[in-house]
């Protein structure tokens, strides 16, 4: 069997979507589409959302073994996975760690909501199994702004995850979208996500673009005119004054590959910082995000 003919069988969709931070990973599809599916911002609500039997997931397996090729690293992919019941997930990590010994980590996405309906005791269960990391999405700091999106999550809904995946030992990631309060809400956006961030102990932060999908609530938001985007220089200036308000407790990982165009702006934090908003000014000064 050819490497194309596997991958042809591993995953369903033309394009696969892990974060910049498992671009070396192994990369097992065990859902489809996101549980939720209402976020205004967002295009995956045109996907059904759906769950690979095991046996599917079991085959798909078996084909990884062909690839892996040693990778200590599987991330699963699908926009929330972590929906599934914690029994699932057991029997999936059971036959990762079976049948991909050379699997030390395993990652994928959640959303808050998806933490809080494990127990303290599940998610420990989750951890010892070989959970690793969640990539969490944090997208705003403020209350307003998940509301207008209708996120259909709060931000003390989002703390309370992280709190509880620190006591349960499992890492997680943020990503944030800036430009995601418009015009009305940029200031909020950029202060109260640089608090949330602060208050917490992200291993990264992962700074994605707005895009303002076709045949999205946003994109009549925006026709309506009650949303309107930032331009690139905007955005810029409201992340450069996330990053200078951010103060980790933990070294934490910051990265933006997509949302100032073709540049990509990654230290880390808080050690990095200063370098960071340098290129930022660097940025705004030359003008070369126009």
């Amino acid at each position: 069997m050819t490497r194309e003919e596997i991958f042809a069988q591993l995953y369903t969709g033309d394009t696969v979507y892990p974060p910049p931070l498992e671009s070396k990973s192994a990369l097992l599809e065990i859902t489809t589409g996101c549980s939720y599916r209402k976020c205004k911002f967002c295009d995956f609500p045109k996907d059904a959302f759906s769950i690979a039997s095991m046996d599917v997931i079991a085959h798909r397996i078996e084909l990884l073994r062909l690839i892996i090729g040693g990778n200590p690293r599987l991330h699963l992919l699908g926009c929330n996975p972590f929906c599934l019941h914690t029994r699932q997930l057991l029997s999936i990590l059971s036959m990762i760690r079976d049948r991909l010994p050379c699997v030390r980590e395993v990652s994928m996405y959640a959303r808050a909501d998806d933490v809080l309906r494990k127990t303290p005791e599940e998610l420990l269960m989750l951890a010892q199994a070989g959970l690793t990391d969640l990539h969490i999405g944090l997208e705003s700091g403020s209350n307003a702004v998940l509301s207008l999106h209708e996120k259909g999550e709060t931000i003390e809904d989002i703390e309370a995850a992280m709190d509880a995946l620190d006591n349960g030992g499992i890492r997680y990631h943020l990503t944030a979208i800036p430009g995601l309060g418009g015009k009305a809400l940029s200031r909020e956006h950029a202060l109260k996500t640089a608090a949330v961030i602060s208050r917490h102990r992200p291993m990264s932060v992962w700074c994605i673009a707005l895009k303002v999908w076709p045949d999205t609530p946003l994109e009549r938001m925006v026709k309506e005119g009650e949303f309107e985007p930032l331009t690139f220089e905007e955005i810029l200036r409201e992340e450069r004054e996330m990053v200078a308000n951010i103060q980790t407790k933990m070294p934490t990982l910051y990265v933006d590959s997509t949302v100032l165009n073709k540049y990509t702006i990654l230290g880390m934090l808080p050690e990095q910082k200063d370098l960071m908003l340098h290129q930022m000014d660097t940025l705004l000064e030359t003008g070369s995000i126009a």
